[in-house]
């Protein structure tokens, strides 16, 4: 009995957490750590230390290690000890929802739902913020002398709504499954639609980029046929749209824009790599040695707007390649098999969505500050613990 009531409050926290992504830090910051709570409180009571046994714990393990010893040598380390402390809440974080959702595959269906839900209500603010100019939960406002009318609901920026998009539009897809009813594929429709129209209008190259890699992913699985036809349609619908063509044609512009910006962030980036190439310079002190590196001229921006350059300045080669084997033994094993898995109901669609997903995340990742996003670092976290779960669910299943 007490167990069912921890995994009700799991729950709560959980939908709390979903929410949370999608407006600030601090109700992410508090529903997660009340997560983690609940789950040690489980342990405890528990005994049951079963997630140890996952392949992955020993990445996470000498990830961990080669992080702490780049906190050791830092020259900051005020700043390296607080990104540190990241490091274990989101290994917790990670064991915790797995634990969770492992114990009953109905959660997971809830939270697949519950994701749908929020994002509705999500991409239904981004749609008013375009319309009326500043958006319903936080007041963000359109930047009346930008001619993009980029918008980012209730996210920091558009960018940051753009991977949160890419991230959650594919698991729409599912109004592929006749096996829903009529009711349901029609609402995942609409949100799909809903969702696309928001994507278009953040402006964000990098977020594109990222779907378009990751529907090509999910309809060579799904439809070979679709496989070319869908990212095509996609393309092209953007290159009609005169925002959208001026985005894309501005990457061959020679004047200063935000390509010429990224080129001076990663040649900035690049000489703190070539100077520590092996242990880093520390975690979290990109921040701090930028200024010295950046050109004299150059406005003081913090971030290399490339997650793995960013990562790999900071926590070196080492820690950059296991961090990446995380992700990488995630997809490659929710990949073996995933024809078979995705012909397994909605719950195998729900996972092809997933990968999808976390496929156009990582790709926007090399564009952008996802992995140093509080929130999207979260939602990426929360999205490996669901794709594992589900995988481990349908290999049983289809092995059965």
């Amino acid at each position: 009995m007490l167990t069912k009531k921890i995994n009700y409050i799991s729950e709560f926290f959980l939908w709390v957490l979903a929410f949370g992504i999608t407006l600030a830090n601090a109700p992410v910051e508090v529903s997660t750590y009340l997560l983690i709570s609940v789950f040690l409180i489980k342990i405890i009571i528990s005994r049951d230390v079963k997630f140890l046994r996952l392949s992955i714990s020993i990445l996470f393990s000498l990830l961990f290690i080669v992080i702490f010893i780049s906190a050791i040598r830092s020259s900051y380390p005020g700043e390296s000890w607080r990104g540190f402390s990241r490091v274990p809440k989101y290994i917790f974080l990670f064991f915790s929802l797995f634990d969770f959702f492992s114990n009953d595959k109905r959660r997971m269906i809830r939270f697949f739902w519950v994701v749908i839900a929020v994002s509705a209500i999500t991409f239904s603010n981004g749609i008013f913020q375009s319309i009326f100019g500043f958006d319903i939960f936080k007041h963000n406002t359109i930047n009346p002398l930008e001619s993009l009318r980029r918008i980012q609901s209730s996210f920091y920026d558009a960018n940051d709504f753009g991977a949160y998009i890419i991230s959650v539009l594919p698991l729409t897809f599912l109004f592929l499954n006749r096996g829903l009813s009529r009711v349901k594929r029609v609402i995942l429709l609409v949100i799909c639609l809903l969702g696309f129209y928001c994507l278009l209008k953040t402006s964000s190259r990098g977020a594109w980029l990222g779907l378009l890699v990751g529907i090509s992913v999910y309809f060579f699985i799904y439809n070979k046929k679709l496989a070319i036809i869908i990212p095509v349609a996609v393309i092209l619908l953007l290159m009609i749209t005169p925002k959208g063509f001026d985005r894309v044609t501005g990457l061959f512009k020679p004047e200063r824009n935000t390509v010429w910006e990224r080129t001076i962030l990663w040649k900035t980036g690049w000489s703190m790599v070539e100077e520590n190439p092996i242990l880093g310079k520390g975690i979290n002190t990109f921040s701090k040695y930028f200024p010295k590196y950046k050109p004299a001229d150059y406005p003081d921006l913090r971030y290399a707007h490339n997650s793995y350059l960013q990562m790999w300045s900071e926590i070196g080669i080492m820690g950059l390649l296991l961090f990446l084997s995380i992700p990488l033994s995630i997809l490659i094993r929710a990949l073996r098999g995933i024809k078979l898995k995705a012909s397994y109901g909605q719950q195998g669609l729900i996972l092809l969505g997933l990968i999808a997903g976390y496929i156009g995340f990582l790709v926007h990742s090399c564009f952008d500050n996802n992995l140093f996003s509080l929130v999207l670092t979260t939602l990426f976290w929360v999205f490996s613990a669901y794709i594992v779960s589900l995988d481990n669910y349908l290999k049983e299943k289809v092995n059965a």
